[in-house]
């Protein structure tokens, strides 16, 4: 019989729940993190309770994990990759930016806003499902290298 554990990942605004077979590696629980907030395995540390470090080889029925554990999901940070190509798409464009992870998300909808003459309160902006508010930096939001940011436009406009 095959045991599962389900894990909410905790460290950003996203919040997924990833279900796994306890007889996986922690390698493959990133993975599949990976699959779902598109932060490469290499840059991926996970914690639980204590800080205690989940270490790749080992599978999940070693740790002693809650019912449903929260792990924290931290972000190696690498100074030389801060600066990301993404792209933001709409219904109606595609358009390619660089953008500073650091950027904030109205930072990001003034630059889309004064390329296409739209007001930033009627710009919306969601990655992974889940919509952007403007006081967070792009990274709360696992924005990298190659994210796909979509742009809906709100509001009255004639």
């Amino acid at each position: 019989m095959v045991w599962y554990k389900t894990f909410l990942v905790d460290g950003a605004v996203v919040k997924p729940r990833i279900t796994m077979p306890t007889t996986a590696t922690i390698r493959q629980l990133k993975e599949q993190i990976e699959e779902y907030t598109g932060v490469p395995v290499s840059r991926q540390i996970l914690t639980y309770k204590y800080n205690t470090k989940l270490i790749d080889d080992f599978t999940i029925n070693q740790y002693d994990f809650s019912l449903i554990p929260t792990i924290l999901l931290q972000v190696e940070k690498d100074p030389e990759q801060m600066d990301v190509n993404i792209t933001v798409t709409s219904e109606a464009f595609k358009v390619s930016l660089k953008v500073h992870q650091m950027e904030t998300v109205m930072e990001l909808k003034q630059r889309i806003g004064q390329m296409w003459g739209i007001e930033t309160k009627d710009i919306t902006l969601s990655h992974i499902s889940t919509i952007m508010k403007d006081d967070h930096f792009l990274h709360m939001y696992y924005v990298i290298e190659g994210s796909d940011v979509k742009f809906t436009r709100t509001g009255h406009y004639s």
